[in-house]
């Protein structure tokens, strides 16, 4: 009976519990920053039909659709408030933490499955993704459940479920984001840990090649992509601390990786003893599995950022899954014989990965769109008799989402009804004069993001010295924002 109690709840109730944390813990933050950076232009992509988001990676959108696909569908039902669609990657993020559980649970033990889960809920990194609708908890998501039936496809390769979960997971992968072909290429190294002949060797790439066979009708935009990414990108190339202190920021802190490297000697050193008193029971290949599935597409990543650079918090963050589970499976490895050094050891890691979370923070990724459009909307109450001017002209979306709703959900006519309405996107100082010489005399609006002394530009400079200064203010981290009257007319 206690048995039985003890299976339902770490086979139901735990898990259950940790999908409630991570949905109802992140979803009181879901509006605690604005729908910033590249949100709103996902939103804004995923307002068009299954067949315009379809097309969108041919036209230059960098990732595949799958996720837009997703929220598409989410917006169809609930609308593009940003309460209802941040629902979408919060979801993901927290059908993720029970991946992870299970994965530890089951191939190593009940506290690598839970001290992994507890690592994923207090990363830094996966509080903000899990409310940010871009494609990377999807991502992540993905990864966690391709990890979990590829240990199970690894114990039995005939399991048709685990062959089925595999290859639905990896087409998940490589739709959300191209850099999941770095997990597909770690299970193809992994598979040689567990190798003995070539008929298993056969049988463990079976997934891969599937999973190239259904990805065949993005071949040639991928490789379109990579021409693109190779002329440069916005990425910096890595300088060679960047790879550890990228390892120091998925566990927060530095001070949690040091803690983990001295849980880990002690536990080498309590192995040696019971090697030398012949104690020592055996070793779980599954933990070079899971060492390799972050270690090797990190590295990867790492190695060819200097011709093509790759290397972000961003794009690297599904290599913290594998990470998160081999950091517990390393200590159920290391302290198998000690029924209470396995916990010990994981809460002792879990209370500094705690004390070094950071939700939120406002120097992170913090914009103030919405205060910024509001400032802007104070003083635009005569609409023909002003324009608005946005700068650069990836500024417009987010001005749009808080400006008016109805005009960012006409995504077909968007581009067309802003110079309708004189909102316009700026391309530099020579496109603002052109605009302004052709409507004179109508009060101006600059909506600015990023630095408002750029020298190449000068747009603020222009109109101090052409028009009269109404108002000006600074919305953290990046908003300038400027309202001008024209000069009087002198007699």
């Amino acid at each position: 009976m206690n048995t039985s109690k003890n299976s339902r709840l770490q086979t139901l109730y735990i898990p259950a519990l940790l999908f409630l944390i991570a949905f109802i813990w992140k979803l009181l933050f879901i509006n605690h920053r604005d729908i910033c950076v590249d949100e709103p232009f996902t939103i804004f992509n995923a307002q068009k039909s299954i067949l315009g988001i379809l097309k969108l990676p041919a036209e230059g959108e960098p990732n595949p659709p799958l996720f837009m696909i997703f929220v598409h569908a989410w917006i169809r039902l609930f609308g593009i408030e940003s309460s209802l669609v941040r629902i979408v990657p919060l979801l993901f993020n927290a059908i993720t933490v029970v991946f992870i559980y299970f994965t530890g649970k089951r191939f190593f033990s009940f506290w690598t499955g839970l001290v992994a889960s507890g690592l994923f809920l207090f990363s830094n990194y996966h509080f903000f993704h899990g409310l940010q609708v871009r494609t990377y908890s999807l991502l992540s998501m993905s990864t966690a459940a391709a990890l979990y039936f590829y240990m199970n496809y690894l114990q039995d390769t005939k399991n048709r479920k685990a062959f089925a979960g595999l290859v639905l997971s990896n087409l998940f992968l490589v739709y959300s984001h191209y850099f999941g072909w770095f997990v597909v290429f770690a299970q193809f190294i992994t598979g040689f840990v567990y190798v003995r002949n070539f008929r298993m060797l056969f049988r463990f790439q079976l997934p891969s090649l599937a999973t190239v066979i259904g990805f065949l009708p993005m071949i040639y935009i991928v490789l379109k992509q990579y021409k693109k990414s190779s002329k440069g990108t916005w990425v910096r190339p890595p300088n060679p601390e960047d790879y550890y202190l990228q390892i120091y920021y998925f566990l927060n802190n530095k001070e949690v990786l040091k803690v983990a490297l001295l849980i880990a000697a002690a536990g080498v050193l309590f192995t040696a003893f019971l090697l030398i008193r012949k104690q020592w029971k055996s070793f779980n290949p599954g933990v070079v599995a899971l060492f390799l599935w972050w270690f090797a597409p990190y590295t990867t990543m790492f190695l060819i950022s200097s011709g093509i650079p790759v290397f972000t918090d961003t794009y690297a963050l599904y290599n913290t899954i594998g990470l998160f589970l081999f950091i517990p499976a390393l200590f159920s490895q290391l302290f198998q014989q000690h029924k209470y050094l396995e916990p010990v050891a994981g809460a002792i890691l879990l209370v500094f990965m705690f004390l070094h979370l950071r939700v939120l923070p406002d120097n992170v990724m913090y914009r103030e769109v919405k205060n910024a459009v509001e400032f802007a909307k104070k003083y635009d109450k005569q609409p023909d008799k002003r324009v608005i001017l946005i700068y650069p002209v990836w500024a417009d979306l987010p001005f749009a989402f808080y400006y008016d709703k109805k005009l960012f959900a006409d995504c077909d006519n968007f581009y067309n009804t802003c110079p309708q309405q004189d909102i316009y996107r700026i391309w530099g100082l020579t496109h603002a004069k052109n605009i302004l010489n052709a409507i004179p005399g109508r009060r101006v609006i600059l909506f600015m993001e990023g630095n408002a002394n750029n020298p190449e530009e000068m747009l603020f400079e222009h109109l101090d010295s052409t028009y009269v200064r109404v108002d000006k203010a600074f919305f953290p981290q990046t908003y300038n924002v400027g309202i001008y009257d024209p000069k009087p007319v002198s007699e």
